[in-house]
């Protein structure tokens, strides 16, 4: 007779000592590393969301700023018996009212804050500059300006400087650049006095100069004046030799008055940014110069600026990409999210819209949190198996993953992507920015 064996169950099989705890632990393990997991990307989450916080801090109090200054002047008629009250409290009476945008109010605080004042400080002074510009009152922002006798300390030639910055940046954003061109100046003169400089400080008074010159030039050049505009530009290429903008409009507007000197010009620039030069007036100024060339008896001089239209054709279709060159569509975005995070994942369209066939292009897509680079993806566009010719219908379509993780949708609104387009990576243009759709 046969015996049956006892089926096994694993339940019927008793464990050692040492498995139960072997298999307690293992459980009590996972368990803490699930945890660990769990916490480390709640932890994460709440540190980007705490950064994305910081980024609005500053509006956020600027905001709190003048809402805190409304409700304590309703609280209290704080120019009542202001007179008899300490130089302190007239200064802080005066930055509340100038806070919320009341001048009248806060100039006649600084005008009693400056009879008060300890002899150490011009601060007022300062103040009641800044609220004078602000009204417009150039004239009495001067004569307070004036009032103040030259002498080389410290404290004076700050005041001097920061005045004459104030009133330049009311009177530019009024549209009267000229002035503010001389105002600019004026903040120079006493700032170039400090024995020791700051060259953040240099480089903002010299931009002001530099900028308030330039929209002078335009202006100029708008009113059919263009040896005034070319006035002012040496004006502000005194200041800076390799500014950019100022070379390229000396160029442009030389390109009619005297087309060799604006060759001069548009060929360092060729050299250095092709891809932001505008090439017809560039054409235009050689084959005038050429023209000048053949009536002054200078047929080699006149032959080298007509090879140069040519020469210059070719390297501008092989090595630089202009903005209307291509035609760009975003053609999906995707934001889904996935395991905590939300992917970016884009999807692009380019169309050739220009006179020439492309072989190669290439893309960097670079994506900025709060205009600062986070992560760069470079891409081809075009190459010889998938080519971009002239006007043809027919799209490259290219796809772009960042590695960036996002914790939050919110956080989404930080960020945004540059494209930059480029034949020779010597020379991208800058052909797009886009903010991400949150909605």
């Amino acid at each position: 007779m046969i015996k049956e064996k006892p089926k096994k169950s694993k339940y019927s099989d008793s464990k050692t000592k040492a498995q139960l705890i072997k298999e307690y632990l293992v459980t009590v393990f996972v368990s803490i590393f699930i945890s660990v997991i769990i916490t480390t990307v709640l932890a994460v989450r709440a540190r980007e969301e705490m950064l994305v916080d910081l980024f609005s801090e500053n509006s956020r109090r600027q905001k709190m700023a003048i809402e805190d200054a409304r409700q304590m002047i309703a609280q209290g008629q704080y120019l009542d018996d202001l007179q008899k009250k300490s130089y302190r409290v007239c200064m802080h009476v005066g930055e509340l009212y100038e806070t919320i945008g009341d001048y009248i109010s806060a100039e006649y605080a600084y005008n009693l804050a400056i009879n008060k004042r300890p002899s150490s400080t011009l601060k007022p002074y300062y103040k009641m500059v800044a609220v004078l510009a602000a009204q417009e009152k150039f004239k009495e922002a001067n004569d307070i300006i004036d009032s103040i006798k030259d002498c080389p300390t410290k404290e004076l030639l700050r005041f001097k400087t920061r005045s004459y910055i104030v009133i330049g940046d009311k009177y530019y954003s009024m549209g009267k650049v000229l002035s503010a061109a001389k105002s600019y100046e004026q903040a120079k003169f006493y700032y170039d006095k400090f024995t020791k400089k700051d060259k953040k400080v240099e480089e903002a008074i010299q931009t002001r100069i530099i900028n308030a010159y330039i929209k002078v030039s335009d202006v100029m050049v708008k009113s059919g004046m263009n040896s005034d505009a070319i006035r002012y530009l040496k004006k502000a290429e005194s200041y800076d030799a390799k500014n950019f903008s100022v070379q390229y409009k000396m160029a442009i507007v030389l390109a009619e008055l005297d087309p060799e000197a604006s060759i001069q010009y548009f060929e360092k620039l060729l050299s250095e940014r092709p891809q932001d030069i505008d090439y017809g007036v560039f054409g235009y100024a050689l084959m005038k110069a050429a023209n000048i060339a053949d009536l002054d008896g200078r047929p080699t001089q006149a032959k080298y600026y007509r090879y140069k239209i040519h020469s210059i054709d070719l390297f501008i279709n092989r090595k630089v990409i202009y903005k209307n060159d291509i035609e760009i569509l975003l053609k999906s975005f995707n934001i889904k999210k996935k395991f905590f995070t939300y992917p970016l994942e884009l999807s692009y369209l380019f169309t050739n819209v220009s006179n020439v066939d492309i072989i190669n292009l290439y893309g960097d897509f670079v994506l900025l949190n709060n205009n600062k680079v986070v992560e760069t993806q470079s891409l081809k566009i075009a190459s010889k198996d998938n080519p971009m010719f002239s006007y043809n219908d027919d799209s490259n379509k290219v796809d772009v993953k960042f590695n960036k993780k996002i914790y939050s949708k919110k956080e989404l609104e930080n960020y945004s992507v540059k494209l930059y387009l480029y034949k020779d990576e010597k020379y991208k243009t800058l052909m797009n920015e886009i903010k991400f759709p949150t909605k």
